[in-house]
């Protein structure tokens, strides 16, 4: 016994516990991409590391052997990422090592990694066909070009141009210029050499610019099977379709010819059935998904998940006959099932699953927590066994406090039960008073889930001494159906309602937290809900912090990319919709700004144009309201780059604390 408390003493001693500092939080990495080996022997995945010295991501390619267990470091330029099995089990991946993205492969048995295919810009995703001796890549070029040697002569003249000449919409997207470029699929042999542009002269992206999937462009016998826009103004439709390049015939067919968004194609392992997943309304990209699909040897389509009153987020085909897929519900990504019939069922619950993953039944997986960052796991569906396969943040954080993420219930806004979340911080006193930070999630139809976010992680705003309280307000996704929709023109109604009374039922429940020293933070709709809470603030908050929020609807519309979001949620243009832009406007409301706020945006921001907050901040000031400004002139709608983030986790924390400590 005197060993036990002696070593206990010791561990303290050399491994005190601590709050999850900056320098421990940026060593965080990310995993994705997670492949099985055809054998099902091996796992393929990226995993990415910020770099505070290179000021970007390092990406390596990881390998496990699932039978010895070991795990090592396929690859070292720290430019690799997307690895992809072929039928022999080979393993290719992109690689920028040499300046733009490349394909590379390296030999099961190991070796060195060998370029197969470079092409005239950078290849951004790739497949190999069933039997290995074809591969699909896609990459940004112009539509009509003569031949691949005049493409990549036209694509560096274009590069040192100083203009840009637009004839269309969806001109920028995200954080980039469209350029006139646009996404094509290629079919090239296994030796790298180029056949076809199966999309030569066609001004539309495969896969989609938005509402697209980690598998918009497939091999299915003898098929090519990609996602499109219908429509001849994307910035305008959710209207992308499925459609199939005849390999023989070298003919485009349109498959699908829904009005919503049908996309992610697969084929099964038996070859018969195609399935994908489908939006029923025109223009709402919030629209609840279902698995359809159809029977290439009958011709007939029918839905497989009606049943379920749950958004879809991603699938995978099991050898089994059955579908294997993720869905958004209450705070978490659980694993569900379906088989042809329709039957509906629970794999694996209390999950916030990623790049999922199979091989017989072995299912293979990303998991995290808001205070458990991400590693790989495998789920035995014979035995119901999870198993944690990797420890590449475990290790970073052995000594770190965090408190797991707890929920709660209250009565929102129309009455409906509405659930909110809280985080304690660490060291937590259940004796003492602690000031608190509401969260606003964006979206709007976004959700607060148990994970360790690598931008907003509750973990760091706790870490401090901040009790942390969200709420999965009306509109919130994994709630149904009725719930996300219920914030149609209704921006600054419902989920207002609900998060001042979230609030407060926080206050009530939780004798822990000082009413006097609650503050509220939030980016993009989470953004925008700070600016209209600026106006409409019933003395919850002392201060507030708003990332990339829409201040004023009218301009918004004027200068971000995709048109069909407002279009839907303010029931049309603002020609058309006058007075429901006005009312949702915060820039409306100007008179009762009062509470101190920290604005802050990025200029490359082409989804919140960074103006937004530039016009918040100069009412802010206008009113007299104590406000700062903090601008980044490298960043987009997310702050990416390590010493970025560094510079929005000082600001942001020394904001609150002036307010709220």
């Amino acid at each position: 016994m005197r060993r036990i408390i002696l070593f206990f003493i010791l561990s303290i001693l050399v491994f005190p516990a601590k709050r999850l500092e900056f320098k421990d939080f940026i060593k965080i990495s990310r995993i994705r991409d997670v492949s099985v080996s055809p054998d099902g022997s091996r796992l393929a995945f990226t995993v990415s590391t910020p770099s505070l010295k290179e000021n970007r991501n390092l990406s390596y390619i990881y390998v496990k052997e699932l039978k010895t267990g070991k795990c090592w470091k396929f690859t070292e330029s720290g430019k690799d990422f997307a690895p992809r099995f072929t039928p022999e089990g080979d393993l290719a991946f992109l690689s920028a090592r040499e300046g733009k993205s490349e394909i590379f492969l390296i030999p099961k048995d190991g070796g060195e990694a060998r370029k197969i295919l470079s092409f005239a810009s950078d290849i951004t995703d790739f497949r190999f066909s069933e039997d290995g001796k074809y591969l699909l890549f896609t990459s940004d070029v112009l539509p009509t070009y003569g031949n691949f040697k005049e493409l990549e002569e036209k694509l560096k003249k274009k590069s040192l141009n100083k203009w840009f000449l637009a004839d269309r919409l969806f001109y920028r997207v995200w954080n980039r210029w469209r350029e006139g470029l646009y996404s094509h699929i290629f079919l090239a042999t296994r030796d790298g050499r180029v056949i076809k542009d199966i999309m030569k002269g066609i001004r539309k992206d495969s896969p989609p610019l938005d509402l697209g999937s980690s598998h918009d462009f497939i091999f299915g016998h003898g098929k090519i099977y990609f996602v499109m826009s219908s429509a001849m103004e994307p910035a305008l439709s959710t209207n992308n379709d499925i459609y199939f390049y005849d390999m023989a015939s070298q003919r485009i067919t349109q498959l699908t010819k829904r009005k919503g968004n049908d996309a992610a194609p697969l084929i099964s392992p038996c070859g018969r059935y195609l399935a994908w997943l489908s939006m029923e309304r025109a223009g709402y990209e919030s629209e609840q998904t279902e698995i359809k699909i159809l029977d290439l040897k009958t011709g007939k389509t029918r839905s497989l998940t009606l049943s379920l009153d749950r958004k879809i987020s991603d699938f995978v085909w099991g050898n089994d006959g059955k579908l294997y897929f993720t869905i958004y519900n209450e705070g978490y990504h659980p694993i569900y099932s379906v088989d042809l019939k329709g039957n509906v069922e629970k794999v694996i619950e209390k999950v916030n699953a990623k790049s999922l993953a199979l091989r017989g039944d072995k299912l293979y997986f990303v998991d995290e927590s808001i205070e458990r960052p991400q590693e790989v796991y495998s789920y035995d569906k014979k035995t119901q066994k999870k198993t944690r396969l990797t420890s590449f943040n475990l290790k970073k954080i052995k000594d770190v406090v965090m408190n797991p993420m707890k929920s709660f219930w209250f009565k929102g806004a129309r009455g409906d039960r509405v659930q909110g979340f809280i985080v304690k911080p660490p060291f937590f006193n259940p004796k003492k008073k602690y000031p608190a930070i509401m969260l606003i999630h964006g979206g709007p139809q976004g959700m607060w889930s148990d994970d360790f976010h690598p931008r907003w992680n509750v973990s760091m705003f706790a870490s401090p001494g901040y009790v942390i309280v969200m709420v999965n307000f009306h509109g919130s996704v994994g709630y149904g159906k009725c719930f996300t929709d219920s914030i149609n023109k209704d921006w600054g109604g419902k989920p207002y309602k609900d998060i001042i009374l979230g609030a407060r039922y926080a206050i009530e429940k939780f004798p822990f937290i000082d009413k006097e020293r609650i503050g509220a933070a939030g980016a993009s709709y989470g953004g925008f809900m700070i600016d209209w809470i600026e106006g409409h603030n019933p003395g919850v908050f002392k201060t507030l912090v708003s990332h990339a929020g829409v201040y004023d609807q009218k301009s918004m519309y004027g200068a971000t990319e995709e048109l069909w979001f407002p279009r839907w949620e303010f029931g049309g243009a603002p020609w058309e919709a006058e007075k429901v832009y006005k009312k949702w406007s915060p820039s409306s409301y100007v008179k009762n700004f009062h509470t101190p706020c920290l604005v802050i945006a990025g200029e490359h921001d082409y989804r919140v144009p960074y103006t937004q907050s530039l016009q918040f901040f100069t009412a802010l000031r206008e009113m007299g309201v104590e406000s700062e400004l903090l601008l980044f002139h490298d960043e987009y709608h997310f702050v990416v780059k390590p010493k970025n983030r560094r510079i929005w986790w000082e600001k942001v924390l020394d904001w609150l604390e002036r307010y709220l400590k």
